[in-house]
């Protein structure tokens, strides 16, 4: 037990990860690790909410394991955010249910920090070391460079984004065993997932039959790996120093800067292996591999290249990087003939109603216009649209530059509707903002209501 602590202790001072006054995330299983670790933040004192995502994948006892964490977040007098989701209904062509679980977790993740106003910026995660070893194994049998056998990172930026925020693992320098040593220590319950027996998964057979012979064949600590894992992260951020200075150089728009990461391929310092450099990219794990890269270097004229979860526009001049739309790519056009209206369109569930106006009208969610003559109109943006957002004197913006300013993800821009009426002006970005031209005025009595849910 003492040996968990002081080493939990020790690793978030080290590696910086967070402080007793910063608001966390824990994202929570119900299993061994991550029940340790809400413990643990606990007994430290430190503030933090539990997020568990029932994906519906093992029946009752999915439900068995919501329960059971959100007893656990009461018993430790912990804010508590439960989203139930059928993982095989949202799975995308191709996806593993692995992948479309960690899609869905990070994204209602994202959702719960801005809920919150963007007061959780650190989302913790359990992972320990023997995660991190098996995650090294694994990016050796598809194939890695640098960045692969470093394994995974105490402290790294929203992979998904909706706003900048880091995730952290302070159990990453802990073992399996002094994490159990504490749960029995401390007479701790935890949840079983018998799928964690299977060997249908890569990083099950891993960590059943391959580890194993590291320890058992060739005598290898579990302390050695720690080692080993403290050495390579401390090397790759040498590493990372130095393709920062590259990255500026050739860097056209970054994320956040523009729609897609655009890179200038022409202005690339002699001696740069380009390959090496792509595969340090801040792209989504596993968005390409090492073949697609050398595609990406290779092929000749004006050529799109899909990887796993992103796409690479190649030009003679420039590589471009998008992220894959989650669902349809563009949503339909719908013409709202009645009130109420609700339908479900790319990302949330939308409801439209004429209602008395309230007393109190909010900026953000749900929004409220001046009531207009039927028929209004919902659609997808397009190339050139401007709008007047509310508050900006009628200044005329971009939609694409307010999504950019809002940081709304790629992924997710073209899955917002814009709300018109019958001359297709800009009425309102669902979810967001509504324009200036058609707020509420003092002589309103009635009102427009636009809410969006999951």
């Amino acid at each position: 037990m003492t040996d968990l602590v002081t080493t939990f202790r020790e690793f978030v001072e080290r590696e910086q990860l967070f402080t007793k006054t910063d608001k966390l995330l824990l994202a929570c299983s119900g299993g061994l690790d991550s029940t340790v670790l809400a413990h643990l933040l606990h007994a430290e004192g430190y503030d933090f909410a539990i997020a568990h995502m029932n994906f519906q994948l093992r029946g009752e006892a999915s439900n068995e394991d919501a329960a059971f964490v959100e007893d656990l977040a009461r018993t430790l007098g912990a804010k508590f955010f439960l989203k139930a989701v059928d993982a095989k209904k949202e799975a995308l062509p191709g996806e593993s249910t692995q992948m479309v679980a960690r899609r869905l977790r990070y994204q209602w993740f994202d959702e719960i920090v801005i809920e919150q106003d963007c007061s959780m910026l650190h989302l913790v995660i359990a992972h320990h070391l023997e995660d991190n070893f098996e995650t090294v194994l694994m990016n050796l049998i598809r194939g890695t460079g640098f960045r692969g056998i470093s394994g995974i990172e105490p402290k790294s930026e929203s992979i998904y984004g909706l706003i900048p925020h880091t995730k952290v693992r302070p159990l990453l320098n802990s073992s399996r065993a002094s994490i159990l040593a504490y749960a029995r220590a401390k007479n701790l319950n935890w949840r079983e997932d018998e799928s964690n027996a299977s060997d249908n998964y890569l990083r099950n057979r891993i960590r059943h039959h391959l580890a194993p012979v590291f320890y058992d064949e060739f005598g290898m600590s579990i302390n050695t790996w720690a080692n080993t894992a403290n050495n390579l992260r401390a090397d790759e951020r040498i590493y990372r120093h130095g393709f920062s200075a590259v990255f500026k150089e050739v860097v056209i728009n970054d994320w956040g800067t523009g729609e897609m990461l655009v890179i200038d391929r022409t202005a690339f310092p002699k001696g740069i292996d380009q390959l090496a450099f792509l595969r340090s990219l801040p792209l989504r794990e596993n968005s390409f591999t090492n073949e697609e890269f050398k595609q990406i270097i290779t092929v000749p004229g004006q050529r799109t290249i899909e990887g796993k979860n992103m796409i690479a526009y190649v030009t003679p001049k420039t590589w471009s990087f998008d992220f894959k739309t989650y669902g349809d790519k563009s949503l339909p056009a719908t013409e709202i003939k009645q009130l109420p209206c609700s339908l479900k369109g790319g990302h949330h569930k939308l409801t439209i109603e004429l209602v008395p106006r309230p007393e109190v009208l909010n900026t953000s969610s749900p929004l409220f216009l001046a009531p207009l003559p039927l028929p209004l109109h919902l659609r997808p943006r397009r190339k050139g649209d401007r709008f007047q957002p509310l508050g900006m004197g009628g200044k005329s913006k971009k939609v694409k530059d307010y999504m950019i300013d809002e940081k709304v993800p790629v992924w997710l821009r073209d899955q917002i509707y814009l709300l018109c009426n019958a001359d297709d002006e800009i009425m309102a970005i669902t979810g967001y903002c509504i324009s200036e031209k058609f707020k509420v005025l003092p002589h309103h009595t009635e009102v427009l209501r636009i809410s969006t849910a999951d």
